[in-house]
């Protein structure tokens, strides 16, 4: 199921602005799509083995940014946490 049409994605944080989250993801290197509503913005994805092996590696890295380090922190409790849902979305203001 693609994550857009997925009602499980939930929101794990948002952002400032449209910048800030894309360049979070980008520096974690997972794989998201863009969505857009009346009042926010959103990325969406889901969570398997190569984004958790991702996530680990953003958290161990002592360049990692404070935000970038917090989201990933996150979305890898959502990983390790079998119950959670894999779908997540990060949101900032449209």
């Amino acid at each position: 199921m693609h994550p857009m049409s997925n009602p499980e994605s939930a929101t794990v944080m948002t952002f400032r602005d449209i910048d800030s989250a894309e360049s979070a993801l980008d520096w974690i290197g997972i794989d998201f799509v863009e969505g857009e509503g009346e009042a926010q913005g959103w990325f969406q994805g889901e969570l398997d083995e190569v984004a958790a092996e991702l996530l680990a590696i953003a958290i161990a890295d002592a360049e990692t940014p404070l935000p970038v380090r917090a989201l990933a922190a996150v979305l890898k409790q959502r990983w390790d946490d079998e119950a959670a849902p894999r779908a997540w979305r990060v949101t900032f203001p449209a």
